[in-house]
């Protein structure tokens, strides 16, 4: 026996019991280094008409300058309550990711990118879309008289929309801002919606509490006669305990409304005589 012939207590070293130099040394830890990224909107500060159409749009490149091409960012619009996100983009070759907004009043909007293992995460500086103020209507001569028989009758101009746009305008603006979202039975936002989901979403985002389905919404809502309804009124449609469908008032005879499985949400005229309207307090 090797251990008898050295001596007792005495420990043979095999080449497997030693340490290779290799082993001994501590490998590094690898650490990937993410790229600084920029995201800025296109028009900083723009000043438009009410509900004009205005692009809105934002560039995502690198430190250096570079392009960063299909990049999913998020955009967002400051309520109130604080940011909330409402659309989707996808950047192009040069970085840039644009949409078509109309305002009602003065609007801040930014974008948020989340990153990835290769680049960080940047959220933009806010754009902001000013609204240009009207100035009053001049009054029209023939404004005391009564439109002669066979005219057609008058059309109600939209009211001019300045600091004190009221909660119903501002309901229709966020509801267009959903506009192409698609219908899921259920779902309450923000990237799809049924009838109800939809006019919730609306009003939460200003501060104003409905319940979840159409009948409760119709329930918790003040009755205002069929003809009066005003911007942001709910239009529903049914019996009282059986209503069926619902959406916002946007005037002139139309709702935002999301419409069925297979659609998306959308801007619609009226196609029943027969309905009721809820004003939300």
């Amino acid at each position: 026996m090797i251990a008898s012939a050295l001596g007792a207590g005495d420990q043979v070293e095999t080449a497997a019991a030693r340490p290779t130099i290799a082993a001994a040394v501590e490998q590094p830890v690898a650490f990937q280094l993410r790229t600084a990224v920029s995201l800025a909107p296109t028009l900083p500060d723009v000043t438009v008409n009410a509900d004009e159409p205005v692009e809105v749009g934002f560039r995502l490149t690198s430190r250096s300058g570079g392009a960063l091409a299909d990049q999913d960012i998020l955009v967002q619009v400051l309520f109130p309550q604080g940011w909330t996100t409402f659309k989707a983009l996808r950047t192009d070759a040069s970085g840039h990711a644009a949409y078509t907004a109309r305002v009602l009043t003065t609007t801040q909007v930014r974008a948020t990118f989340a990153g990835s293992d290769a680049l960080e995460a940047a959220t933009s500086a806010p754009a902001i879309l000013r609204v240009r103020p009207q100035p009053p209507a001049a009054p029209s001569p023939a404004s005391d008289q009564a439109p002669r028989d066979g005219a057609g009758g008058a059309t109600t101009a939209p009211s001019a929309v300045g600091g004190q746009t009221s909660v119903g305008e501002k309901a229709v603006y966020l509801a267009s801002l959903q506009a192409g979202k698609p219908y899921v039975y259920g779902a309450e936002g923000p990237y799809s919606f049924d009838c109800s989901g939809l006019v919730q979403y609306v009003y939460k985002q200003l501060g104003k509490s409905l319940p979840r389905t159409t009948d409760q919404q119709f329930a918790a809502t003040t009755r205002i006669a069929r003809g009066s309804e005003q911007v942001g009124d709910l239009i529903f449609f049914g019996q009282p305990g059986s209503m069926y469908h619902m959406g916002i008032y946007a005037g002139n005879g139309k709702i935002w409304v999301a419409p069925k499985s297979g659609d998306v949400v959308k801007l619609q005229t009226i196609w029943a005589s027969d309905y009721y309207v809820g004003r939300v307090s």
